[in-house]
């Protein structure tokens, strides 16, 4: 959890002067505190008291109880019954599922995913390209898993592992350098898991990025950048395997190859055609 959430202005006809003055500015208000109490959870962040919020959005406990009300007779979130925390509703599963569904990415590569998985027995990821950030939108989890971890829906930013660091030296000039100068790469340097710029060119010559041993994850990793009609990167595969299944010529005979061939099915898929 935070500190208070900044809330964006309010927005819609009221503001652009077809509204009926305060009244619509306050109805606007309340919809954009409901929204931002969505925004609230994640992985770490799974559950939050009416207290949390209050805080967190700098409101009334009061106020916080009535959006909450509102989102809850909407399904977006539900109501522990034993400690009387709120969590995200299932309603949410059921517009995130009509959003996936909207990639062509997902729909292409699902199959090749799990054939990938199946050819390699090593967990598959499917991110696609948001601005500056890449969410995993499919995952093709590894027999060998004792405890899956889902992945779809996560959001991370491009400065932030080798599916974000593939997808970001496919951007423009000024992309890179604004992301390889913020604060949390220059830790992430100073910890020696980050990129540089010379890194980012190696992408680009190699056509993908392959760990032996990832820093952050401490897992072998593989990436391959997927593009679409207009030849843009648009979305990468990403392969994960444990480091006692994984040494140095499985890595660039195996798992790079098959990778590549995955990224590359894709791609075709979406009507890339090598010049």
């Amino acid at each position: 959890m935070g500190g208070v959430v900044s809330l964006p202005p309010p927005g819609g006809a009221a503001d652009a002067g077809g509204g009926t003055g305060p009244d619509a500015r306050r109805g606007s208000q309340a919809v954009d505190r409901a929204l931002s109490i969505l925004w609230l959870f994640d992985e770490q962040t799974e559950t939050l008291s009416v207290a949390d919020i209050a805080l967190m959005l700098a409101v009334h406990r009061s106020t916080a109880w009535r959006l909450l009300g509102a989102l809850q007779r909407a399904g977006l979130v539900e109501q522990e019954p034993t400690s009387g925390r709120f969590r995200l509703g299932i309603a949410v599963v059921s517009l995130a599922g009509h959003v996936l569904d909207r990639f062509p990415a997902r729909a292409a590569g699902r199959k090749v995913l799990s054939d990938l998985r199946d050819q390699l027995d090593e967990t598959v990821y499917l991110g696609v390209l948001d601005e500056t950030s890449v969410v995993y939108i499919d995952q093709a989890s590894s027999p060998h898993v004792r405890h899956n971890v889902d992945w779809v829906g996560r959001r991370q930013s491009l400065n932030e592992g080798v599916t974000g660091a593939v997808l970001l030296a496919y951007q423009p000039p000024e992309v890179i350098h604004e992301l390889m100068h913020e604060s949390a790469s220059e830790l992430l340097r100073d910890q020696g898991r980050g990129l540089d710029e010379r890194a980012l060119d190696a992408v680009r010559e190699r056509g993908y990025l392959a760990r032996l041993t990832d820093p952050l994850s401490g897992l072998s990793v593989v990436s391959a950048p997927v593009r679409d009609h207009r030849s843009e990167v648009v979305a990468a595969i990403t392969t994960t395997a444990p480091q006692h299944r994984a040494d140095r010529a499985r890595l660039d005979e195996e798992i790079v190859p098959a990778t590549l061939q995955a990224a590359a099915l894709v791609s075709e898929a979406l009507g890339y055609s090598r010049a």
